[in-house]
């Protein structure tokens, strides 16, 4: 009678054990949850061995993360987004998030004004949301009181993680995460380009059948271009008609990158090599005394492609959808696509700058939501949603296979991949915030100056990144 009973409590206490766990567990796990290492933001990676062994996160076969079915129910959260103008559109992800996942989080979005405006609201402070989409080096330059999580763990987690997510036949699989070599809190998102816009119409009617492949051949485009602005029947478009500068930090990049030059850095500081800079530099100052390249008084370059200003002019993905609205409603028709820079030898070259998310600290259950979310945008068909509003090429694959539908009624977007350019990515650095913008103003001195003093700028490009690395926070 005592072993009966005994069977039967121990037969329910079983029963009772399997009917909870089977109420509350949604992700199973053999440890208990390891906490992901945490660090301020201003923390720069190194690759120093003794760095390594302090901060990387131990590699584990187990999840990290546990949730229950009420752990994060009811949790508010908010995601910062520089999608201003397609805030709406993004809302609209958003909701479908928070009716469909499983834990009952709800996400609210909260717009900076583009990628600059939400740059400016990071250096201002005023981005304290639990998850963050930026630009990846303003996300790493922001404050020293704004702590970002480091990402690894979670990354690497058998069932939240974002490993899986990246394909190795993509065009950008070398620049994919590799999480526990060092600490990561970034992850891209996508990636936006230096391009060149070519007006594939106009260049035929002036005699160009094919896109040009060498300097030589973008040289004597532009000075048909220009020949022809000369002698047509408008006055103000005189000077113009070859390749429009636009002098922003990622073409001065692309035309450094272009010549063969490396973003690699010395005793942790960015120095550019002074061959390829100054060749750079030489060329683009002999086209533009040529007349052949011109710098226009608009703050964009969409109407002067739009009404034959322009040949060629200097882009990046994110100003496509703007390009293409003029082109709809401009007086020419033409057709027209994207090339990557030209280098020597027939070689192209793209330079790539990350859209990348990060996760705010707070406590762990907002940051394991945000997580949840940033996961559920790496998903494939929340990347070509997100190709929808951004406009940027996905960083886990083929731009043409995530977003197949967006490429094809938008042929030019991809169409700079086509030539099997040789791809950098910027360094994934809190310095190069400002780099680039050391870049952009070296590049924008040439044309008041004569090539002798050319020098003097390679000298005062190091002395600013310098002084600029000693003055961060």
């Amino acid at each position: 009678m005592i072993q009966k009973k005994v069977r039967f409590l121990i037969t329910l206490l079983i029963i009772s054990q399997l009917l909870l766990a089977a109420c509350t567990t949604i992700v199973p796990t053999d440890t208990q949850p390891e906490e992901p290492t945490l660090a301020g933001k201003t923390a720069t990676p190194t690759n120093t061995q003794e760095s390594a062994e302090n901060t990387v996160p131990t590699a584990t076969p187990f999840p990290t993360i546990a949730i229950t079915d009420k752990l994060l129910k009811g949790l508010d959260i908010t995601v910062r987004h520089p999608f201003f103008d397609e805030s709406d559109e993004f809302n609209k992800l958003v909701r479908d998030f928070n009716l469909n996942n499983l834990w009952g989080i709800h996400v609210t979005g909260v717009a900076s004004g583009g990628t600059v405006g939400l740059a400016n609201d990071l250096k201002d402070g005023l981005v304290d949301d639990d998850l963050v989409i930026g630009m990846g080096t303003d996300l790493l330059a922001a404050p020293p009181d704004t702590q970002l999580l480091a990402l690894d763990n979670y990354a690497r987690d058998s069932k939240f993680g974002v490993t899986g997510f990246f394909d190795a036949r993509s065009p950008f699989s070398e620049f994919a995460p590799k999480f526990g070599e060092r600490v990561h809190y970034t992850i891209p998102l996508a990636y936006n380009a230096g391009i060149l816009l070519y007006n594939q119409g106009w260049a035929e009617e002036l005699g160009f059948a094919s896109i040009p492949t060498s300097r030589d051949d973008l040289l004597s485009l532009a000075q048909a271009a220009k020949d022809a602005n000369l002698v047509d029947a408008n006055y103000y478009n005189n000077g113009t008609g070859g390749l429009y500068l636009s002098q922003t930090p990622l073409s001065a990049q692309s035309w450094y990158r272009s010549y063969g030059g490396e973003f690699g850095t010395q005793d942790g500081a960015f120095v550019p090599q002074p061959e390829p800079l100054l060749a750079s530099f030489n060329f683009l100052k002999s086209a533009f005394d040529a007349n052949q390249s011109w710098v226009g008084v608009e703050p964009t370059s969409y109407r002067y492609f739009s009404d034959r200003y322009a040949v060629i002019t200097e882009g990046t993905l994110e100003s496509l959808p703007f390009q293409a609205a003029y082109q709809q409603s401009g007086n020419f028709q033409d057709t027209w696509t994207t090339l990557s820079y030209i280098g020597s030898d027939g070689e192209s070259y793209l330079v790539l700058e990350p859209l990348a998310f990060s996760v705010q600290r707070s406590d762990q259950n907002s940051e394991l939501a945000a997580w949840i979310f940033a996961n559920w945008l790496m998903e494939p068909a929340q990347q070509a949603r997100l190709v929808e509003i951004h406009g940027l090429w996905p960083s886990t694959g083929d731009p043409t296979s995530i977003a197949s539908e967006y490429a094809s009624t938008h042929p030019y977007w991809a169409a700079a991949l086509e030539s099997d350019p040789i791809i950098t990515v910027v360094p994934e650095d809190a310095n190069w915030a400002s780099v680039r913008l050391v870049f952009q103003d070296a590049y924008q001195r040439i044309f008041n100056l004569d090539s002798e003093y050319f020098i003097n700028i390679l000298e005062v490009f190091g002395q600013t990144t310098q002084i600029n690395q000693e003055q961060r926070p």
